[in-house]
Parts: C-alpha cells; structure tokens; sequence
C-alpha cells in the first residue's frame, strides 16, 4: 500500500476527541467522517478497540440516515478494519462485503481496492492462500494508492507487521524453523500490499528456504504464485 503523501497522525488523543465532537455537533458528514478517522486510528494505536468501535457504530446511522454511500462506505471500512485488528476476522469480512457494495454504488475504485487488500490479507491470516491470492491479483495489478480515509487500514497493516517481526524474532530466539516460518510467511503478503518490495523479496526468499528445510509444500506452492503475484508493479517501476 502506497501513499505518495502519506500523513501521520501526531495530534493528542484528548484533541483528538475534542475535533471529533465539535464535528458531530456541526452534523455534516463530511467533517464528521474527516475527524473520526484519525481519531480511531489513534485509539487502535494505543490498543483501545472498544472505544473505536464504539464510536463508529454511534456515527454509522447518522451518516447513513443522510443517504451518502461514499462516507457510509468508509465509516464501514474503518468499523472492520478495528475488528480485523481485534482479530475478529469474519465481523471484519462482514463489513468490508457491505463497504464495498457501497463503494461500487459511488464509483469509488480507491475505496474497492482498499477492500479488496483487507480481505485478501484477512484470507491470507487465515492461511487461506489460494483464495487470499485470487483477491490479491487485482490489488497487485492495478496498485495500491490511499489518501486519509483509509488511515486506520494503512495503520493496522503497519501494526501487524509490527507484531509479525516480534513473532519471527521470537522464533528465532528459540531456533525454532516453524514458530519462525508462519509469522514470516503471514508477513510476505503485507509487505507487498504496503509497497514494500524489498522486505517482500527478503521474507518471501526466508520463507522458501525455511519452508523447503521443514518440507512445508503448501507454503511453497502459495509462495511461487504470490512471487509471480508480486512481481507485477515492482516489474512496472511502481
């Protein structure tokens, strides 16, 4: 996932909430939806999940009584990203079906695409490669662009890799080849949907080699179409 200009969210969570509840008091979608994401973001990045989810079900009527599929669509897309992080894979899948049904109703490619990375890397969580890899061709084909609504995503993308690198470190520290492979395998698919071509290229060449040591033909036979997969807009000097 890439984003040219790609902001951070460095304002204090108590100013945070403030923004946001002058937004809601304003009643428009647009100021509501514009200060509600970073706000959740900021909430997953401290672990507070509850009070994300929290806040996106009390908005999600107000901007849907409003008829705006786009906003809807996004308010969704965040409420299942915050699932996806509680590991709460298939309430995630729910609402990333209904964003995206949205997102096609506003012709919103950005927002498909978005969708489309969350659950392909849902499926590859959830070792369901080959079907992770057939949602995955179309993100890896087009590329992957987001701007500031999709915050929380791109945070939660960033946040499990994060974990996944302790994982493998883990791992490591206990020389075991299994307890190092799936975390590092899980990692592969993040990395290329974040852009990162050439952490994609080093955990994928580990996870073959470790896989191969281990006898692991599954994870091998994923790992040469996600390597084909992978390849395509890194060849296209994306």
């Amino acid at each position: 996932m890439t984003n040219p200009k790609k902001s951070s969210n460095k304002m204090p969570l108590s100013d945070l909430e403030k923004s946001f509840t002058s937004a809601k008091e304003s009643g428009l979608s647009t100021e509501i939806v514009a200060a509600i994401i970073p706000l959740v973001d900021a909430y997953q990045q401290v672990r507070k999940f509850d009070p994300a989810v929290r806040c996106l079900k009390d908005v999600l009527p107000v901007i849907r009584e409003k008829g705006e599929a786009g906003q809807e669509a996004v308010i969704l897309t965040a409420l299942g990203t915050a699932f996806w992080e509680m590991a709460q894979l298939q309430k995630a899948l729910d609402q990333f079906s209904l964003a995206r049904d949205l997102f096609k109703q506003s012709g919103d490619k950005m927002g498909e695409r978005a969708i489309l990375a969350m659950v392909g890397i849902t499926f590859w969580r959830k070792c369901d490669w080959q079907r992770a890899l057939e949602i995955l061709a179309d993100v890896f084909a087009d590329g992957l662009v987001v701007d500031d609504r999709f915050m929380s995503v791109r945070g939660a993308l960033e946040r499990g890799i994060a974990t996944l690198q302790n994982r493998v470190r883990m791992g490591r520290e206990l020389v075991d080849p299994l307890k190092t492979l799936q975390p590092l395998f899980s990692g592969c698919a993040l990395y290329r949907v974040l852009g990162n071509h050439e952490q994609f290229e080093l955990c994928l060449n580990e996870s073959v080699a470790l896989a191969e040591s281990l006898n692991k033909t599954d994870i091998l036979d994923a790992a040469k179409e996600l390597k084909l997969l992978g390849a395509g807009p890194a060849s296209q000097g994306r």
